[in-house]
């Protein structure tokens, strides 16, 4: 559709004072709490003051259509006919206004010509509603006989079609941010955490239905809730302080203290709270959540327990097998295997207080080392490490270490160690593929020469049977002049 040339000076139309009607459309707009509002506004003001027989305002969807919204004497079928023309695409710039005398001198097609005429319309104004100069919509007016529009219409015009466009963009802006608080209320509501605000001053704002009930607090006390009279009264000064500081200071904070629940039970409580700060740099209060781990500290304090109550009886185990074998095999001197026995159980307590003191969780590989061979060696300056921090669970931990001491040990009496001069490199890796596997390589240099044995020792068949069948692993023992080379390769996935 093409913009009318037949654009005329004259004055506005008698009897309308375009200040009043800009006036009264500025105020009703501004007391505007809907879309319903903004569009009854803006087609009163058009109506009177372009002194139209009808109007209409419509805006794109989603989908990119324009749709009609509000509407003054309009038939359901010119409507439906009518929805989704525009001579604009969705967002596009600076569009001008397009003014029509009559319909019948423009080139749309001879259907929509039709249907126009048979709504009773002849001249039509097309005034593209904007928002930062992209067009989101129109208002219509129309005429039953043929208008030409003067220059005060399309300058009044213009001006209502700005002001309403900037009330349609206020109150899409309100209600996506109404429709956030909304999210952030359901969300905080139904969240399985206690999650909390406060103000500037550290006075509560908010709790969610879980710290709600946890505290009993109805929601309209919340304001004048104080959390602080729930605290545990030997925590109470420590927390406190924390939290005085953390708002003070503007920065997050964690803190674990005990709370009286609803029920008069003390439960105990994780809290992080971070600083909540506006877009302009202003500090609005904090934000925190709660989460409750009674259960979890009960749980953690009977494992503890249960663990130093194994840790002691294995340890008196082995005190009793070694007493055992003391008793059993006298003379010592008669029984040349006594003493690599006791060395062996020795390795097997000195291992077994790692993963003591690591909660049997994981141990450090360096760790394993160092007790096992560098320590008791005497001479750090003989060993060369190489490798990561890498930790081994319990499993592997016990086994390396069993490892590490027949090496050692068979290093001592017969290879590198057993001359001044001899030196042990260690190396050690976790490659990632296929999978997570350990990978340790033991070598001596500048011991006696050495040849390949003419049975397998006991060291070796351990080794072998613990690494190959319990871990999975593989071990490849050779008997290089230079010195014997170990190198052992075991998934981590087996180390559980």
């Amino acid at each position: 559709m093409r913009e009318d040339a037949g654009i005329r000076d004259g004055d506005h139309p008698a009897g309308v004072s375009e200040l009043e009607a800009l006036y009264v459309l500025t105020d009703r707009l501004y007391r505007a709490r809907s879309f319903e509002d903004i569009f009854e506004a803006g087609l009163d003001t058009i109506i009177r003051a372009l002194n139209c027989d009808r109007a209409s305002i419509l805006l794109f969807d989603a989908d990119g259509v324009m749709r009609f919204k509000a509407w003054r004497g309009l038939s359901e079928g010119y409507r439906t006919a009518l929805d989704g023309h525009t001579p604009w695409r969705p967002g596009e710039q600076d569009p001008d206004p397009i003014f029509v005398s009559d319909i019948d001198e423009t080139d749309e097609s001879d259907a929509v010509k039709a249907r126009i005429r048979q709504e009773g319309i002849r001249g039509l104004g097309f005034i593209p509603l904007t928002l930062r100069g992209a067009v989101i919509g129109k208002f219509m007016t129309y005429y039953g006989t043929r208008h030409a529009f003067t220059r005060h219409e399309v300058e009044l015009a213009v001006n209502i079609a700005r002001q309403v466009g900037f009330a349609i963009s206020h109150q899409h802006a309100a209600e996506e941010l109404k429709q956030s608080e909304e999210r952030f209320r359901a969300m905080t509501e139904l969240a399985p955490v206690m999650i909390w605000m406060s103000d500037e001053s550290g006075a509560c704002l908010h709790l969610n239905r879980a710290l709600r009930e946890a505290w009993q607090v109805a929601e309209e006390d919340v304001c004048t809730f104080d959390w602080r009279t729930t605290l545990h009264p030997d925590d109470a000064e420590a927390v406190t302080a924390r939290m005085t500081q953390a708002v003070v200071t503007r920065s997050p904070v964690c803190i674990k203290a005990r709370y009286r629940a609803a029920n008069g039970d003390y439960r105990t409580f994780e809290t992080e709270a971070r600083p909540r700060i506006s877009p302009a740099g202003q500090f609005l209060g904090m934000i925190g959540v709660n989460v409750d781990v009674t259960e979890r500290d009960r749980i953690d304090a009977q494992r503890e327990l249960m663990l130093a109550e194994l840790n002691h009886r294995v340890k008196n185990t082995l005190s009793v097998v070694q007493a055992l074998a003391n008793q059993t095999f006298k003379p010592a001197e008669a029984y040349p295997a006594l003493r690599p026995y006791r060395e062996r159980l020795s390795n097997l307590a000195r291992a077994h207080d790692l993963l003591v003191r690591d909660n049997w969780e994981a141990t450090p590989l360096n760790q394993i080392i160092d007790s096992t061979v560098v320590a008791r060696s005497g001479d750090p300056a003989r060993f060369a490490l190489e490798g990561p921090e890498l930790l081994l669970p319990p499993k592997m931990a016990l086994a390396v270490a069993m490892a590490l001491h027949e090496l050692h040990t068979n290093a001592v009496k017969y290879g590198a160690l057993s001359v001044g001069e001899g030196k042990v490199s260690l190396n050690w890796s976790s490659e990632s593929a296929p999978e997570a596997t350990l990978c340790l390589t033991w070598r001596e240099a500048g011991g006696p020469g050495v040849r390949a044995p003419a049975k397998r020792g006991f060291g070796t068949v351990m080794i072998e049977s613990i690494l190959a069948s319990d871990m999975g692993g593989s071990v490849a023992l050779q008997f290089p002049p230079e010195g014997v080379c170990c190198e052992i390769r075991a998934p981590l996935r087996h180390a559980t």
